[in-house]
């Protein structure tokens, strides 16, 4: 019986070590084989950038954009100093004429500056409005005109993404020879100059 149990644990010990040996012999060889990844996953696809800023000083659109909307800025400031310097004439006049006035007049004179106080305030927030969603729209404007230009151009050069890259994104290192600025902003100037011409 001693000698069945020895034969018994030689030859569960020998098939113990054929199984481990098979295990992790065959750890590096799959008996699986995994299908090739075909269509857009298995293409190599490119990546560009261009530099906003350099785009937003030499893009003549952008340019004009801002300049438009600087002017207008500059048009309500002065319209408005213009109202702010009748209020303050009012007021002088206000405190030079107040004593002698009867108690009527001056109720009647703060009334009419509180009016136009009142009214100088609204129009300012009216006009700072304005502007601000003018621009809004304005530069959504822009962009999308530099999107629909980049379906094109990249569709030409191969490329599958393009960023937008300026000194506050949280790009901590751009590859230049993915810089596209130049040949942007060349195709943009050149887009809207014939659209311009028209």
């Amino acid at each position: 019986m001693n000698r069945f149990l020895i034969g018994l644990n030689v030859v569960l010990l020998i098939a113990v070590g054929v199984l481990f040996y098979l295990h992790f012999d065959g750890k590096g060889k799959s008996s699986q084989t995994v299908p090739a990844v075909k269509g857009p996953e298995s293409a190599t696809f490119k990546i560009a950038y261009f530099e906003l800023d350099s785009l937003q000083n030499r893009y003549e659109y952008y340019k004009e954009v801002r300049d438009n909307l600087a002017a207008k800025s500059e048009q309500n400031a002065r319209d408005l100093r213009a109202k702010q310097d009748a209020y303050m004439k009012k007021v002088k006049e206000y405190q030079q004429k107040g004593p002698t006035m009867s108690q009527t007049e001056q109720s009647q004179y703060e009334q009419t500056l509180y009016q136009m106080q009142n009214d100088l305030r609204a129009e300012q927030e009216e006009k700072q409005q304005q502007l601000n969603t003018e621009g809004m729209r304005k530069l959504q404007d822009v962009k999308l005109k530099i999107q629909d230009f980049l379906k094109g151009f990249c569709q030409e050069k191969g490329y599958s993404y393009v960023f937008a890259a300026s000194e506050e994104d949280n790009l901590y290192f751009k590859d230049s020879t993915r810089n596209i600025t130049d040949s942007v902003i060349f195709y943009l100037n050149a887009q809207h100059k014939s659209t311009k011409s028209k």
